[in-house]
């Protein structure tokens, strides 16, 4: 097997050897900036704050457990992406996000989906008939919240919007174009899980005098920083 050509050298705008993580999410240019700085000097992607809540068709929020997210996105077709999340990120090597960062593709879920809808009836019919609910068995309890880690729900046949929060609230956006993958275990990387930075011309040179100034960061000096122009102009 070892002889075969990698197919993704030959499908560029389907999938990538690497996995972005953007940090400019409802962030300023500078905040974006500061956490990128952060992220490569702890050397550390960690875990958001808030649970995964997964709205279910009657509203009710059932909860997974907190992620960090990456994308799989050929870097021709970043910018849809980067219009939301914003123009600084981080490329991870995408057989190290896997097998360090626990890092596993989301599976998208349409918010009316008729299985959606069943499996909440047999979620409540257990809390209804058993007094030994969801919330106290233990076992039950975990596999939900392990699955609503990696479930996303929206409206898969809704246009993209890139600025309703509203909709991305009650998951009846589409966010399918994100092709996202995420871990819930925080990942102490090493410089040779990294495959590139991208950020904006206007920060290149202080990023590089940030790397080679700090002794945690100065093995990042072989490492490709790219312009995020580059994104843009391709």
């Amino acid at each position: 097997m070892d002889n075969y050509p990698d197919l993704a050298d030959f499908l560029q705008r389907f999938t990538t050897k690497v996995l972005w993580h953007f940090t400019g999410y409802n962030k300023t240019a500078l905040e974006a900036f500061g956490i990128l700085k952060s992220i490569v000097s702890v050397q550390t992607l960690k875990i958001s704050s808030d649970y995964q809540k997964i709205k279910m068709p009657s509203g009710a929020e059932r909860l997974g457990y907190p992620a960090s997210c990456v994308c799989d996105i050929p870097f021709k077709d970043l910018r849809i992406h980067t219009a939301r999340y914003g123009n600084y990120g981080i490329a991870f090597k995408k057989d190290n996000a896997i097998t360090g960062g626990h890092f596993n593709p989301v599976l998208y879920v349409q918010h009316d989906h008729h299985l959606f809808k069943h499996a909440e009836q047999l979620l409540d019919k257990f809390d209804n008939a058993n007094t030994n609910t969801i919330a106290n068995n233990k076992e039950l309890y975990e596999y939900l919240m392990i699955m609503g880690t990696y479930v996303k729900r929206s409206d898969l046949t809704r246009k993209i919007s890139i600025a309703d929060t509203d909709l991305d609230k009650q998951q009846k956006n589409n966010f399918y174009y994100e092709r996202e993958w995420r871990s819930a275990y925080e990942w102490k990387f090493q410089a040779d899980d990294v495959a590139a930075i991208l950020l904006p011309e206007n920060h290149l040179g202080e990023m590089k005098e940030f790397i080679k100034d700090n002794s945690p960061t100065q093995s990042y000096a072989k490492i490709p920083l790219i312009s995020y122009e580059m994104v843009e102009y391709l």
